[in-house]
């Protein structure tokens, strides 16, 4: 067995293997480190120590999709993830600053950045060192001044790309809006934690700060386990069978479903060119109420209440779009043992679930399936969800939403607080960013009831569709509580997709929306095969070179880049090497449609001459204006 499958036989068994000064040191869970195993590992120490030496930590799953979608979108601010509080009372700056430096020394997530080598992202934890902190005076304003300031200086901030080559992935923000108020903020982007990460940052950051305010050395624990052990477990579990066999049932479970939602659009929709706003939320609420008639259906079905909240969306939008086959995508924790409960980073997985509608079935009948449906995603909920894309849709695995375009969430979190001594502290509204689906519902346990969000995309589905499908959420609810008998149909009336300009809009996994025309004279119609244009045989070279394709083949220029075996990476290499070779800027949302050599080099061909008509325009109006030039202002138009 050579070093590198050994070593990854013993990571997947949870062994830890850590080079300290030359001495090899293992931990492992209770049982593993068997006195045979350990003189096995003994015997090839060196061997080990030389393969510690030299390895790259990979991404997790859920952190190479982070990583892909930065990469496709690296100005974007969809994935980043703010906290913003407000803090009243006697602060004591320097004590926050020490707390921040604690706890961004505790977690090596917070200072792990994500080079690429030969086109592969890897992990390296930088060594500690201050948490990148600005601090800003407001006082200097006037009072009705400070508020709209702060307004924007929190837009900015969380606004603001990061770079995940060179890191930080956390930046901090402390406001001073008088002598006894304050505004923090924390931007994360996600790939550096989750949202249970999040309750983990603010309970050490309380803890840190007061030692710090007491004059104690405010110094957390160190973590046992690192998240690039998580890491370096997943890939080596999964190295050679990335789905086993839960993902290899899965997949032909979900194999066949539609992966786009037939919703209404914007009417002024320019699909493929316009980047996402920020998300727009219409909240509703179950009262009491409400919440005890979901419960007390949930015990009728012998379901949860969250297949009741989710079965409910799920007919909504079933109903809305027209649809009796639908995919929609719920968060899971994704940390599979005890030990990782306390470490930060992304562990999160989504699950995909599919909800059929057809036979008109009562709710009843439908709270069934879907529980059905539940029990078995959840029996694969440590499969990675792109390991699904990659078998599901191999073509879509670059696409910002591979399968579930709408997701829904029960919040089960630990409760967000900021506990910092001597202040009373405020958690405000999360600033919003851009969406990262078209439509997302998260529901969220309070007062005996339910606080519900209805978060859309504005670039892609109304705001209209929105209330609509929290009103539709509400009423079947309502209407199931009442008689579980009832259909979809009994209590929204007929199903049908709303027109929009004689045409139904799709949101489709490209992260764009297309219009769907009532029919088609050409559907799959391709262009007929002649001679490889110049730009068509380039990419043809570069195509064999990144999928390793013998040197006698020829890639077809219509064949899907996926289907011959490429992958995320590997295309953000290509688009890499295209936007360098030929000097031009490809719209990040035209992606979707450039997986194939021949309309890759169409767009290539467009936009180059796009490019040398707007440089032969400008080099005409500055032979028109020479004249009237100083040497100077020459000087300056040429460069």
């Amino acid at each position: 067995m050579t070093i590198e499958d050994y070593y990854a036989d013993l990571v997947a068994r949870g062994v830890r293997l850590a080079d300290e000064d030359g001495r090899l040191r293992c931990a492992a869970p209770a049982g593993v480190l068997t006195d045979a195993l350990l003189k096995e590992v003994s015997a090839r120490k060196d061997e080990l120590l030389a393969h510690l030496a030299e390895r790259r930590v990979p991404l997790s799953y859920p952190q190479e999709q982070l990583w892909v979608a930065h990469r496709l979108d690296p100005a974007g601010c969809a994935y980043h993830e703010p906290v913003l509080v407000e803090l009243e009372g006697l602060l004591q700056p320097t004590a926050l600053r020490r707390a921040l430096d604690a706890v961004y020394h505790r977690h090596e997530a917070l200072r792990t950045v994500y080079p690429t080598h030969r086109g592969r992202p890897h992990q390296v934890v930088l060594e500690p060192g201050p948490c990148p902190l600005t601090v800003a005076d407001l006082t200097d304003l006037p009072p009705e001044a400070r508020e709209e300031a702060a307004r924007q200086w929190v837009e900015r901030e969380v606004r603001r790309p990061f770079d995940l080559t060179t890191g930080p992935v956390l930046r901090a923000v402390l406001l001073t809006l008088d002598a006894e108020r304050y505004r923090l903020l924390l931007t994360r982007h996600h790939i550096a934690g989750d949202g249970w990460s999040l309750g983990l940052l603010l309970r050490d950051l309380g803890d840190a700060y007061g030692a710090a305010r007491s004059g104690r050395p405010p110094t957390p624990p160190p973590n046992d386990v690192r998240y690039t052990d998580f890491a370096e477990w997943q890939r080596a579990v999964r190295r050679r069978d990335p789905l086993g066999t839960r993902g290899a049932e899965r997949v032909r479970a979900l194999r066949g479903a539609p992966v786009g939602l037939r919703l209404p659009a914007p009417e002024d929709l320019a699909p493929g060119t316009r980047e996402a706003p920020v998300a727009r939320t219409v909240d509703v609420r179950l009262e009491a109420g409400p919440a005890a008639g979901v419960r007390a259906l949930a015990d009728h079905a012998r379901v949860t209440p969250f297949t009741v909240l989710l079965t409910a969306y799920a007919a909504v939008l079933g109903h809305c779009c027209d649809q009796d086959d639908i995919l929609i995508g719920s968060p899971v924790a994704g940390r599979p043992r005890a030990e990782y409960e306390d470490v930060v980073g992304t562990f999160a997985n989504l699950l995909p679930i599919r909800v059929r509608l057809d036979g008109d079935p009562s709710l009843d009948t439908l709270l069934r399936r879907v529980h059905t449906e539940v029990m078995d995603a959840l029996e694969a909920r440590d499969v990675p969800f792109g390991a699904l894309v990659a078998e599901i849709a191999p073509g879509r695995r670059f696409d910002a939403e591979p399968l579930c375009q709408a997701t829904f969430s029960l919040q089960n979190l630990p409760s967000t607080e900021v506990p910092l001594p001597g202040l009373r502290v405020t958690l405000l509204p999360a600033p919003q960013v851009a969406p990262k689906h078209a439509l997302a519902a998260i529901a969220t346990p309070s007062d005996g009831g339910y606080a519900v969000t209805f978060s859309v995309d504005p670039a892609r589905v109304t705001e209209e569709t929105a209330r609509a499908v929290a009103d539709g959420f509400v009423r079947v609810l309502s209407g199931a509580a009442a008689d579980p008998g009832l259909t979809v149909a009994d209590i929204l009336g007929p199903a049908g997709p709303r027109p929009v300009q004689g045409h139904t809009v799709a949101v489709d996994a490209t992260g764009a929306a297309r219009t769907e025309p009532s029919h088609s004279d050409s559907a799959g119609a391709t262009a007929p095969a002649g001679p490889m244009t110049p730009t068509q045989r380039r990419l043809a070279e570069l195509w064999r070179d990144l999928l390793a394709l013998p040197e006698d083949v020829t890639p077809d220029v219509h064949a899907n880049f996926f289907d011959l075996g490429g992958d995320s990476i590997k295309l953000t290499q290509l688009l890499a090497w295209v936007m360098d070779a030929f000097g031009i800027d490809l719209p990040v949302r035209r992606i979707h449609a450039l997986l194939d050599i021949a309309s890759l080099a169409s767009a290539i061909d467009d936009a180059v001459k796009d490019r040398d008509e707007a440089a032969d325009a400008t080099l005409a109006a500055l032979v028109r204006d020479v004249e009237e030039l100083t040497e100077e202002e020459l000087r300056k138009r040429l460069s």
